[in-house]
């Protein structure tokens, strides 16, 4: 029977590829949109010209985990703009939020309508080209926008093949001047993703060893590079891993670890990957419990084995001062306030059954 991995994004990769993005987008007016922070930091709007060269309008200001609010605000300055292509320079936030907007600039509609599935979109509205300034959400080579719904009181997306970007342009120099906090953060998001894609029940050996690669990854470099940001080979190593876990989890989906995460994160403002690392460890035994098939090699692969995984990767948190349990982040909505939120399809998305009485285990041992 074949395997299908889908890989719809082409990806540019590689150190100070930023100064070709000539070379990576179409002829024609640009709609370069921008985050708030890092946007300054790096200077990115004047650089972009500096490369380009052409007509530019911007949107700037998206926020982390951006809003609806946002997202339809965009929508219309593109709209009315009406660009050859969205330039979409930043962290995951920036691109979920462009994807989005290019979506609605094109088709009209609310973010609402999208996410419950009143209406599909026929094509990606208007083609994103996406440039990471951070790794982690792997956002530019994958079919999600993650959205923050105030009056849900939860993060909520949109996944569909449409909105895959038409190129990845992945410039691990960008990521330098990323602060430690963001560092590990994005870091964790990573391995998050590459454990929860390899544990899905849309796995396969091919989305699999891009885990497994992954997970290797993160465990050699990503320390290295929270404690010197400048280290070029580590700074790489991140951003491979990030592209490896993002090509499985686009194909694979996630599990109940990013689900747990929301609530967390819209409550007490934690950061989205140090959010999902919280559940990993509870999650690993659980499934190494219910005799879960290749726990031992992904262990392995992070340089631990199924009995002290756990134990490894609490160490690891503490050591880029990550917290690791609810009760140091303030959390007081308790398992009620997560399993309160629509879970249910990351939760089937397990190799066995998990219950919601697992569910409920898994947060309160947290």
């Amino acid at each position: 029977m074949a395997l299908d991995l889908d890989l719809r994004t082409p990806i540019a990769y590689g150190w100070n590829v930023f100064e070709e993005l000539n070379l990576h987008v179409p002829e024609g007016k640009a709609m370069l949109v921008l985050g708030r922070g890092s946007a300054r930091a790096l200077d990115l709007e004047s650089r972009v010209r500096k490369v380009l060269r052409r007509e530019i309008d911007v949107f700037q200001g998206v926020e982390p985990n951006p809003s609806v609010r946002t997202v339809m605000e965009g929508s219309e300055t593109i709209r009315v703009s009406d660009p050859k292509f969205i330039l979409a320079v930043g962290g995951g936030s920036v691109i979920d939020a462009a994807k989005f907007m290019a979506v609605l600039a094109r088709h009209g509609g609310e973010v609402m309508d999208y996410i419950t599935g009143r209406l599909t979109p026929p094509d990606a509205g208007y083609p994103v080209y996406a440039v990471p300034t951070t790794p982690g959400t792997s956002s530019e080579i994958t079919p999600f926008s993650i959205v923050t719904v105030p009056e849900e009181r939860n993060k909520l997306g949109l996944r569909h093949p449409s909105i895959y970007p038409a190129k990845a342009i992945v410039d691990p120099e960008l990521t330098v001047s990323l602060p430690r906090d963001q560092t590990a953060s994005t870091g964790f998001d990573i391995l998050s993703h590459a454990m929860e894609s390899y544990w899905s029940r849309n796995a396969n050996p091919l989305s699999r060893q891009l885990c497994l690669n992954s997970v290797r990854l993160i465990r050699k470099h990503l320390k290295n590079a929270y404690e010197d940001g400048a280290s070029r080979p580590d700074r790489e190593g991140v951003s491979l891993a990030s592209i490896f876990a993002g090509l499985s989890f686009s194909n694979t989906g996630t599990t109940i670890c990013h689900a747990i995460s929301y609530p967390i994160t819209v409550d007490t403002g934690l950061p989205h990957g140090m959010a999902c690392a919280l559940s990993l460890g509870p999650t690993f035994e659980l499934l190494v419990e219910k005799g879960a098939d290749g726990m031992e090699e992904l262990a392995e692969c992070f340089g631990s084995s199924q009995d002290s995984f756990r134990e490894d990767l609490i160490e690891m948190m503490r050591s880029m001062n990550v917290p690791t349990d609810l009760d140091a982040i303030g959390f007081k909505g308790g398992a009620e306030r997560i399993m309160s939120t629509n879970i249910s399809g990351f939760q089937r998305n397990f190799t066995l059954d998990i219950n919601s009485d697992d569910v409920r285990r898994i947060i309160e041992d947290m």
